[in-house]
């Protein structure tokens, strides 16, 4: 199917680093779109857009859980709509399935948002249904997001941690969201500091954020 429009994509995530992944993504799967950033559901009903797909977060500054799935499903009837979502919470997945949301965690793997995503513009019609996005080159254990000069990537499960402590969670949270326990959160942390070359946490989330936003480029 062949677009003469740019067909308008709507994201609402108060997470820069998510927000910019995302979009990434978008601009990796669709060539010619216009994406839309917002961090809250006020200015998501201010933009005035009326978008093809919409891709929010659950917990807004303005909204949360089965009240931003209700908000959205009221403001953008008709377009195919994803939550994006660092809550792991069964029920709020089957809310957002039973209003016709596409549901993902944020923390999935790289190829797994990939596929979220390319279903999702599918949906829309904004998109061909092949070829299908590109996996990633590397296994399933380890990731390819490497420091600068390393040859030693960070498995998945670090990826998940560092996402959840670049969004501000503490070591004890990540644990929670995780299904895993403090001291292997921090036993991980640890190894990351190794694998990244970094001193402190706010330093790992600066090298982090770089490499896997180079590693997405060189993905594309």
């Amino acid at each position: 199917m062949t677009q003469t429009d740019k067909p308008t994509i709507l994201i609402v995530e108060d997470h820069p680093m998510i927000s910019i992944m995302l979009a990434d993504m978008i601009e990796q799967l669709l060539v010619n779109s216009e994406i839309v950033v917002v961090d809250s559901v006020e200015k998501a009903r201010a933009a005035n857009a009326k978008p093809k797909v919409l891709i929010a977060d659950l917990d807004l500054p303005d909204s949360k859980g089965v009240n931003t799935i209700n908000t959205f499903a009221v403001l953008f009837p008709d377009c195919p709509k994803l939550i994006c979502s660092g809550v792991l919470d069964k029920h709020l997945a089957r809310e957002a399935e039973r209003a016709g949301y596409f549901y993902v965690n944020k923390a999935s793997t790289y190829p797994e948002l990939l596929r979220t995503l390319h279903l999702l513009l599918v949906e829309a019609r904004v998109l061909n249904d092949a070829p299908r996005p590109p996996e990633k080159t590397t296994n399933e254990y380890h990731s390819n997001i490497y420091a600068p000069g390393s040859d030693k990537p960070l498995t998945w499960k670090q990826v998940e941690i560092m996402r959840k402590t670049a969004e501000g969670l503490s070591a004890k949270e990540v644990a929670r969201e995780m299904d895993i326990s403090p001291d292997t959160v921090r036993g991980h942390i640890k190894e990351i500091f190794l694998r990244l070359g970094a001193k402190n946490k706010g330093q790992a989330v600066e090298i982090f954020i770089r490499a896997e936003r180079k590693a997405r480029l060189l993905d594309s």
